[in-house]
């Protein structure tokens, strides 16, 4: 009881809201996600190999 006093109190005062869940990502998100990490590392290889050449 008192520690749900102590953070009702501390929202009110703070107005602190409380985090959302977070949702799973769907498969587009990770294939997109997938795509954008596999461009940055062919963009570093690349680099990589510009400035041992």
């Amino acid at each position: 009881m008192i520690a749900n006093l102590h953070q009702t109190a501390t929202n009110v005062i703070y107005g602190v809201r409380e985090q959302k869940v977070t949702q799973p990502s769907t498969y587009k998100q990770r294939v997109v996600a997938d795509r954008i990490v596999i461009f940055v590392m062919l963009l570093l290889a690349i680099a990589a190999g510009i400035i041992t050449a």
